[in-house]
């Protein structure tokens, strides 16, 4: 890090007494950081934090500190792109360096839907991104570090971020004990099994096809979860999204496979996921599996209502889609997918809140006709999803972003957990079978909480 040149910019810089937020982009690739060295360091935050990391790696962003949130509490796409122009428009940004790759993100999302929520959501509020003081992107070895413009001394500001900088490249991360359960247990089973039954008896071929309903299972552990001992396992399993979200006394935790959407210039890539089957570790027993789902009647018939969904919601954003005509399997530790790619050249006035509202939920979460399944699983559903199925994720000053379905996931409060799983419901499920689909579904988050599936 070139302190001296660095300061030699900052001389340059008059700072715009219109704008609220000074924002510094330097390199960081000089320092031995990560996410465990970074979350250990900045532990007073706790409550205000997120790690996000893409699939693909195309992001790896840890947030320290929300420095501005916009939020609301019912969505509107119009406010809510005012809101983000505006917060940006307040922020004057300096890079110390041309040609940095990086770009200076909102992280959040939106709860799943309006319903009333019990308090174990009230840390969440329905829409909200946050700016946060420290962003990390730790692809491309880059930090933005973004202060009031009141309290900025230009004099000093890059020997106090170099002086942070070195202590959390000192840190040695502590030993960590894995939690202790204490309880475990599914909430209302035999209720959830007699409300599938219910949904099978109203889902038909034309007006009401599928319905996703989710259920919960509430585990406690003698003592608080260490987040080290959360970041540390969500660290050791790839090939999927890791959303780790602090708010408050509470934390969100997915390890989804799924990307809701992500927008790079004006090309939109998604994907149609849907239809399922567990992956057992046995090679030969797992080749059935996946031929079993390539050709199953109700799971092809499942994904395909997805995939066409997904379609006409693009519909009015772009006039070009492009998609497969098979699916071909995803393929999760323990979990395979049918899995069909489809991409959409944006139209000019596509407004990234506009797409989020049009795409959220697809059927793989929610259900067909859209709005017929929302309405359903907010009256029917026992409990709040809140941020299960929600999309959570990161957005640009223009539309790029990239955005998740939150799915495999789980709410923590001190030391209790809240698992969530869902399933696809159609005309001839099996209750029993949907059961035995979820209970496979919660094995991600306990793996990721060192619980064996029972």
């Amino acid at each position: 890090m070139n302190l001296e040149a660095y300061q030699n910019v900052l001389d340059e810089v008059r700072l715009d007494s219109d704008r609220a937020y000074l924002s510094l982009q330097l390199p960081i690739d000089g320092y031995d950081i990560d996410e465990q060295k970074i979350f250990s360091y900045f532990q007073k935050a706790q409550g205000s934090r997120y790690w996000f990391r893409s699939k693909d790696d195309r992001y790896n962003t840890v947030g320290i500190e929300y420095l501005e949130s916009i939020k609301r509490d019912k969505y509107s796409s119009n406010a809510l792109a005012i809101q983000k122009s505006t917060l940006y428009d307040r922020i004057q940004k300096v890079p110390l360096e041309e040609g940095m790759k990086s770009s200076l993100n909102l992280f959040g999302g939106t709860r799943f839907d309006d319903k009333d929520t019990s308090d174990e959501w009230n840390d969440f509020t329905m829409v909200e991104f946050h700016l946060p003081k420290w962003q990390f992107d730790l692809v491309n070895k880059e930090l933005f570090y973004s202060v009031s413009l009141a309290e900025v001394e230009m004099s000093t500001i890059l020997g106090a971020i170099t002086g942070e900088l070195e202590n959390i490249a000192a840190v040695e991360v502590k030993e960590f004990e894995a939690p202790q359960i204490n309880m475990e247990k599914d909430i209302f089973p035999e209720e959830w099994k007699s409300l599938v039954d219910h949904a099978v008896s109203v889902l038909d071929d034309t007006a009401f096809r599928k319905v996703v309903l989710a259920r919960q299972r509430l585990l406690t552990f003698k003592s608080t979860i260490d987040p080290l001992f959360l970041l540390k396992r969500l660290n050791d399993e790839t090939g999927t999204y890791t959303i780790y979200y602090e708010k408050g006394k509470s934390l969100f935790v997915s390890k989804s496979p799924e990307k809701l959407f992500d927008i790079q210039g004006d090309t939109l890539r998604t994907n149609a996921i849907a239809g399922s089957s567990e992956r057992t570790g046995d090679a030969e027993k797992d080749e059935m599996q996946k031929s079993f789902l390539l050709n199953d009647e109700k799971n092809r018939y499942e994904h395909e209502l997805v995939r066409e969904s997904i379609v006409s919601d693009l519909e009015p954003f772009t006039d070009w889609v492009e998609f497969g005509p098979e699916p071909n399997i995803l393929e999760n530790r323990y979990i395979y997918h049918l899995h069909t790619p489809i991409k959409a050249e944006l139209s000019d006035d596509s407004g990234i809140f506009e797409l989020l509202d049009a795409i959220h939920p697809t059927p793989a979460v929610g259900g067909m006709p859209k709005e017929r399944a929302r309405q359903y699983i907010m009256e029917e559903e026992y409990g709040t999803r809140g941020l299960y199925a929600a999309p959570i994720g990161l957005i640009h000053e223009d539309n790029e972003s990239e955005f998740v379905v939150a799915i495999r996931s789980m709410l923590l409060h001190a030391n209790s957990a809240t698992l969530f799983a869902g399933c696809g419901i159609v005309k001839g499920s099996s209750s029993e079978k949907e059961f035995e689909e979820t209970r496979v579904k919660f094995t991600p988050m306990l793996n990721v909480l060192g619980v064996e599936n029972r």
